[in-house]
Parts: C-alpha cells; sequence; structure tokens
C-alpha cells in the first residue's frame, strides 16, 4: 500500500492547478538553459580560436614572406655578396627563429634549418672568374649549386607543412 501512496502524492505534488510552473514553462526553461550554455561555449571557442589565430598570424606570415622570396631565389644561382635576396633571406630567417620561440609545438625550426643549410651552400663572390681559370672548380660549384636547389625545395615543403598546421589549428 505504501508505493500507491507515494504515487498519488507525487501526482498530486505534479497538479499544476495549485498555480505552481506548469510543465510547459519547466521544459521551456530546460531549452533555454541548454541553449544558452551551448551559445556560451561557442562564444569561449570562437574567442579561443581568434586568440590563437592572433598569436599564430605573425608567423604564418612569415612563412609566407619566405616563401615568395624562396620563389624569387629560385630562379637564380644565390652568389654570396651578389643576390640581394640573401640580405633579406637573413631578417626572415630571425622572424621564423622569433616564430619557433612563441609557437615551440609548430616545426618552424625546420625551416630554419634548411634556410641556414641553403646560406651555407652559396657560391663564392666571383666564381666564375675562377672557373674561368679552374676547371678542377666546376663539380664543387655544381654540388653547391644542386644543393641550393634541395635545401629551396626543402624549406618550402617545411613552410606548407607549418602553414597547413596553422591553419588546422585555427579553423577547427
Amino acid at each position: 500500500m505504501a508505493p500507491r501512496v507515494s504515487l498519488l502524492l507525487l501526482a498530486k505534488a505534479g497538479d499544476t492547478t495549485g498555480g505552481g510552473f506548469s510543465s510547459t514553462w519547466s521544459w521551456a526553461a530546460v531549452i533555454a538553459l541548454a541553449a544558452l550554455l551551448v551559445g556560451a561555449w561557442f562564444t569561449v571557442d570562437h574567442r579561443r580560436r581568434d586568440r590563437l589565430t592572433q598569436w599564430l598570424q605573425p608567423g604564418y606570415d612569415t612563412a609566407s614572406e619566405t616563401r615568395i622570396l624562396l620563389d624569387r631565389l629560385s630562379l637564380t644561382v644565390a652568389v654570396e655578396g651578389v643576390t640581394a635576396e640573401l640580405r633579406v633571406l637573413v631578417d626572415l630567417i630571425s622572424k621564423l627563429r622569433i616564430a619557433e620561440q612563441r609557437s615551440p609545438k609548430l616545426p618552424f625550426g625546420v625551416i630554419v634549418a634548411e634556410l641556414e643549410a641553403y646560406r651555407a651552400n652559396v657560391l663564392p663572390p666571383h666564381y666564375a672568374d675562377k672557373l674561368a681559370v679552374d676547371d678542377s672548380l666546376l663539380d664543387g660549384y655544381l654540388a653547391l649549386a644542386r644543393m641550393q636547389g634541395v635545401r629551396l625545395e626543402a624549406a618550402r615543403a617545411a613552410i606548407v607543412v607549418v602553414q597547413s598546421l596553422i591553419e588546422r589549428q585555427t579553423r577547427k
């Protein structure tokens, strides 16, 4: 008999004729609360993503500038003291190091390492005059020129990887 009494008391408590909230009002309140929570979550998530985008944007832009410079450098063989873009490359390497310090989880260091290796393979000044005098230098100069191309392509590939990682983190 006790279970019937408790069911009757529950039915009596749920009766809304006494001026309490109706079941439609309580469901509307639950739906409104859920909508409020979902909206708050979206707002917090968008703000977090915006902050992350602002944090990673300088590195992304520097990588883009570097890629443009590498495209120009790929048209000619880099010669120390002659190729003007090498001075700009030094500045971009510094910016990439700063981006690496700001975001150590992203592989900016790979780009820096490839660009440093590229700079190590620059042909010496007046290499053409030296080559005209001594033909035995040809193999060494060709090896340097080939390594420049290899390092440029490796740096481009590293830039593509870094930029895609940044895009993936900021556009989820």
